[in-house]
């Protein structure tokens, strides 16, 4: 019987054996690196959702047409260019006009009630895909010429024209003009972005961040990885540690965000009438940031699984005893699942990071490479489970 028990136990054993305790000086460089990765995890995660969000046309022109879906934005928004057209227009003077002498004096009241008529038509009319297209195509053009500003280039005269970078609603106006009978000004619906006073500090941003959105991913990467290498030994510890900080500080990002959103959103709008629409826009604002924590919080919890998968508990060892067969004789067969999980899983596509060719290719890497360490470690462990004699 007792050389059944060892050979029961000889398998196990190289998961569960002791590895050499880590020099003080080497466990410092290890954790300290984990930590430092962990903190520049957090401002790469932040400068990615800037560049995405804030300098991708089309990501912006996306969330510009969600904006006017809203409804809280759209009444919003419905407001400002009744209010333009009529202040630019002189509703009231022109109305006074129109009334005779005696009547002159209702003037005001008339314009009042008809802009409040104004305003639910104008909500009418920018739900029609017209005007959203009409909205989305504003700001595109807008966006592009403050991109094109930003990185030097001459756009409608920049520096002669006011020097100013505007988000042209004229289009809109013009359809609320026709519809009340108002001649609106060239200048109403004008919405100024970019001042030349600002275009210093903001090109010099735009680098920082293009700057930073890439090397400190790129930093980010190889600090984990010169952590998990220099933990010879220790490397599942800090690989489940590593995945952690992903998980960390992808629940960081979703608190920052949530709490910074009350924050701006308070600071900036002090009427309580429009903060419904402030915390609206900032939502649609941010759901590419919402996006990015999730991919975090999805790639630690897969690491998490991975390294308990490969580590010494009692489940694992078993689990990896009955897969040791298979990856020695049949690996296509776990490839194949992987693969075919990893295909499933893109296009369900949860995070936005999960449909960017960035996030697949980060994910299906990092999902690919521990499979591959778990096929040489199993095979390791039980180098002779094909090769055991039938009872």
């Amino acid at each position: 019987m007792a050389p059944v028990a060892s050979a029961a136990q000889t398998p196990a054993s190289p998961g569960r054996a002791q590895s050499a305790p880590l020099t003080r000086k080497r466990a410092i460089a290890v954790w300290t690196l984990v930590v430092v990765a962990s903190i520049l995890m957090l401002f790469a995660s932040l400068t990615i959702w800037v560049k995405r969000q804030a300098l991708d046309t089309n990501a912006w022109t996306d969330a510009s047409g969600q904006m006017l879906a809203n409804d809280e934005i759209r009444g919003q928004l419905s407001l400002y260019l009744v209010d333009s057209l009529f202040n630019s227009a002189d509703a009231t003077a022109k109305i006074q006009q129109a009334l005779p002498p005696n009547r002159a004096a209702l003037a005001p009241v008339i314009s009042g009630a008809l802009q409040n008529v104004a305003v639910q038509a104008a909500d009418r009319i920018l739900e029609t895909p017209q005007a959203q297209a009409l909205w989305e195509e504003a700001n595109r053009r807008a966006h592009q010429n403050l991109i094109a500003v930003l990185n030097g280039e001459d756009v409608r005269r920049f520096q002669t024209e006011n020097g100013e970078v505007v988000l042209d609603l004229g289009p809109l106006v013009e359809r609320l003009s026709t519809r009340f009978g108002f001649e609106a000004p060239p200048d109403a619906g004008k919405i100024t972005i970019l001042k030349s006073g600002q275009l210093k500090n903001a090109q010099r941003a735009l680098k920082v961040i293009k700057v930073a959105s890439v090397f400190l991913l790129v930093l980010v990467l190889f600090l984990y990885g010169l952590a998990i290498y220099l933990a010879h030994g220790h490397r599942r510890r800090i690989l489940r540690a590593t995945a952690a900080s992903f998980l960390l500080v992808g629940v960081l990002v979703l608190v920052i965000q949530r709490v910074t959103g009350g924050v701006v959103v308070g600071s900036l709008i002090k009427t309580d009438a429009i903060r419904p629409a402030g915390n609206a826009a900032w939502g649609i604002g941010t759901e590419l940031l919402r996006s990015v924590a999730y991919a975090l919080i999805l790639y630690g919890v897969a690491g998490l699984i991975g390294a308990w998968l490969a580590g010494p508990t009692r489940l694992a060892v078993a689990a990896r005893r009955r897969l040791a067969p298979v990856l020695e004789d049949q690996v296509w067969i776990v490839y194949g699942a992987v693969a075919l999980v990893f295909l499933l899983l893109i296009a369900w596509g949860p995070t936005r990071a999960t449909r960017e060719w960035w996030g697949i290719l980060l994910l299906g890497g990092l999902l690919f490479f521990g499979v591959a360490m778990l096929h040489r470690q199993t095979v390791r462990e039980f180098p002779a489970q094909k090769a055991r004699p039938a009872a």
